[in-house]
């Protein structure tokens, strides 16, 4: 083996290395952003789009790790006022939107599964006004290295358009959600399997467009807390990004914080990842 095949088979190890350490580091979140970054917000009548990544390694590192997603949504919109000449139209308001969102992750190293988590969730939201409207939504998850054997979830609440302008657009939420949790109890521990809760649930998500809207970045901070104990909360903060390659395709990078001042025992209270991806919207 010459020089360069040397230098590029040990460039090759580096990164598979890599690729594996950030895998193993980066925990899946138990607490999922239905708010994500859109790269068309405001498109009337059907809209979707997939992302997927796949990994494989096998001789001296073994790892496989698979994981995709997807949405689809159908949006109406309020009609706009009459137009006038030299003037441009404003920014439609959503008038309804339905979609139905999901994920799955499996990953493995050394024939040992150390990611296994998938969720679904659904939300109807109907704008009654331009600017204030309702959410009701509905999801279940499980997620095995967090001890989750199935959370399911189900609520509703308001949600109100604060800045509505072409470059910038800001919009929260609040409400009531109630959760099902069935736990896999670490050997020893005093957790209860089931839970039932009532939790208040807010957001508040801020969109920057940059570059003639090929530059997308996006905020959106969630905080939901108990109702019969505030100190009992989680806490999401996503951080998106998203370069608009053309209009179909994308290339992003999210940066996830969740917070659970009361996780499941033998589980961490605070997960981070960070994460590229590849999506292509239709």
């Amino acid at each position: 083996m010459d020089h360069s095949s040397r230098m590029l088979h040990a460039f090759a190890l580096r990164m598979t290395v890599l690729l594996a350490v950030l895998a193993v580091s980066s925990p899946a979140l138990a607490q999922v952003n239905a708010e994500s970054l859109r790269p068309n917000p405001l498109r009337a009548g059907w809209s979707g789009g997939v992302e997927g990544s796949f990994a494989l390694s096998r001789g001296n590192i073994e790892l496989l790790d698979i994981g995709g997603g997807g949405r689809v949504q159908y949006q109406t919109l309020h009609p706009l006022p009459p137009s006038q000449e030299g003037v441009s139209a404003p920014l439609p308001y959503i008038a309804q939107r339905v979609f139905l969102t999901g994920s799955a992750r499996f990953a493995e190293r050394a024939q040992s599964a150390f990611i296994n988590q998938a969720f679904v969730h659904a939300r109807w939201t109907g704008m009654w006004h331009e600017r204030v409207g309702t959410d009701v939504f509905a999801q279940y998850q499980f997620n095995e290295f967090l001890r989750m054997q199935g959370r399911a979830v189900a609520g509703t609440g308001v949600r109100v358009e604060i800045v509505h302008a072409p470059g910038f657009m800001m919009w929260g939420g609040s409400g009531y959600m109630f959760e099902y949790n069935r736990i896999s109890v670490l050997p020893g521990a005093a957790d209860a399997p089931e839970t039932f809760e009532h939790r208040w649930t807010n957001y508040l998500t801020m969109r920057l467009a940059l570059l003639a809207n090929r530059l997308l970045l996006q905020n959106t901070l969630y905080y939901q807390p108990r109702f019969d104990d505030f100190t009992d909360f989680r806490v999401l903060e996503e951080f998106e990004a998203l370069s608009k390659v053309t209009e179909l395709f994308g290339l992003g990078a999210t940066l996830s914080v969740l917070h659970d001042s009361a996780p499941p025992t033998g589980v961490k209270e605070t997960d981070l990842r960070l994460m590229s991806t590849l999506r292509l919207s239709f």
